[in-house]
């Protein structure tokens, strides 16, 4: 079994939630550590914004902020023995490499206030032993602003199968009915499009110029 272990930088820092009892990701919420938020404005210039009194931020409009969580988190792998309580592994300590923490963008946030992460997808690899902070940027045309305990993302675990690279001497062939390379595939779910006399319009068959 696998514990995700937690530790808060403050005592009145708040834990990750779930949002529903079948929700498959938890939330992250914005834990001020400092009273200044660090990250570059729309001009890449290096920006420190103020956390005021009531704990609240403004994220301006191309603005890339390190919004902090307040949280350390460290996976470990704990065993059970038959029907005995799990046990923490003391003697030795297993692989975890193949395990990382995903963050994703809120799709609530990202829809009503435009702040998304600015690099898409945060990953956490299992051996990061800082503190987690959520890359937001406001895609908006005015400022926005988040406040102490906001859910700024939503987050997972996931496990990876760790490859070796393995150069080969062939050009890979054609295994499919994809044909060309990047955007090959369009936009449109119809790859053909029916001849003119399959087209039914409703309505008059002259258009208004």
């Amino acid at each position: 079994m696998l514990v995700m272990n937690v530790y808060k930088l403050r005592d009145d820092i708040e834990l990750p939630t779930y949002g529903t009892s079948l929700a498959n990701c938890f939330d992250l919420s914005f834990q001020p550590t400092s009273n200044v938020v660090n990250g570059y404005d729309s001009f890449n210039a290096p920006v420190e914004r103020e956390v005021n009194g009531f704990g609240e931020v403004s994220i301006y409009p191309g603005d890339r902020l390190l919004i902090p969580t307040g949280l350390i988190f460290k996976i470990e792998r704990y065993v059970t023995i038959e029907t005995f309580a799990d046990i923490a592994r003391h003697d030795a300590e297993l692989p975890l490499q193949n395990y990382s923490i995903r963050l994703h963008p809120r799709s609530g946030l990202s829809l009503k206030k435009g702040l998304i992460l600015a690099n898409s997808e945060g990953i956490v690899d299992v051996d990061y032993q800082e503190e987690v902070f959520v890359l937001l940027t406001n895609v908006s045309k005015m400022h926005q602003t988040i406040r102490r305990g906001d859910r700024i993302a939503q987050a997972e675990v996931v496990s990876n199968n760790p490859f070796a690279f393995k150069v080969i001497a062939l050009r890979p062939e054609k295994h499919s009915e994809r044909s060309g390379g990047f955007g090959s595939t369009g936009i449109s779910l119809n790859t053909e499009t029916p001849p003119m006399e399959e087209w039914h319009v409703d309505g008059p068959t002259e258009f208004p110029k």
